[in-house]
């Protein structure tokens, strides 16, 4: 998926308000999708440079919607002082889900959204800022430019399906005030074999 299609996802998803429906998913618990929480595990495919043909599991956690008014708080932060103030009010933000390899810890969520497909499932969105290592930090290279980490799944009425993983990520509004989001050198993984868990 390139930068078009993650971009579009994006702001149709943050900008739209997203409509708020129960999807009920058919896996036997009789919950709607969107009832939290919910664990979805998927395989991660690396699609370009060191990454690429590698692959790893991953769960997916998310224990709370983001409120409209908190996404219109997060807009506003970027637009009047860009991706270093979005970062700064991420960073006391709880975390609203959790991304984790198999066998790490892995790293919280502070913004997860959602929209119904016209299949009866759901297009999710989950946004966070990125944890730097001291060292990434201390050499100050053009990588610590990109704040953001980035899930997208799309899931089916029984929580299956795909989604991309885009871990070193920029986001900012250009010049035309269109929300943008631009990886660094390289694909956002693939995320394949993706299913509801709980």
């Amino acid at each position: 998926m390139g930068l078009k299609s993650l971009r579009m996802m994006t702001v149709l998803l943050v900008l739209s308000g997203c409509t708020m429906f129960d999807a009920f998913a058919q896996n036997g618990d009789n919950k709607p999708l969107t009832d939290l929480p919910r664990q979805f595990a998927g395989t991660a495919f690396g699609q370009a440079g060191a990454v690429a043909g590698k692959s790893f599991g991953a769960n997916i956690y998310i224990t709370a919607w983001t409120s409209d008014q908190q996404v219109q708080e997060f807009i506003n932060i970027l637009k009047e002082k860009g991706p270093n103030g979005l970062v700064s009010v991420m960073e006391k933000t709880p975390d609203v889900g959790r991304l984790s390899p198999t066998g790490f810890v892995g790293s919280g969520f502070r913004f997860a959204r959602y929209r119904p497909t016209t299949d009866g499932g759901l297009h999710i969105v989950m946004v966070t800022n990125r944890p730097m290592s001291f060292g990434e930090l201390y050499r100050g290279g053009r990588s610590t430019d990109y704040q953001f980490g980035i899930v997208v799944l799309d899931v089916d009425k029984n929580g299956k399906g795909t989604g991309t993983l885009a871990p070193v990520c920029k986001i900012r509004f250009n010049t035309k005030n269109e929300l943008e989001i631009e990886n660094f050198g390289q694909k956002p993984l693939r995320l394949a074999n993706v299913y509801l868990q709980k």
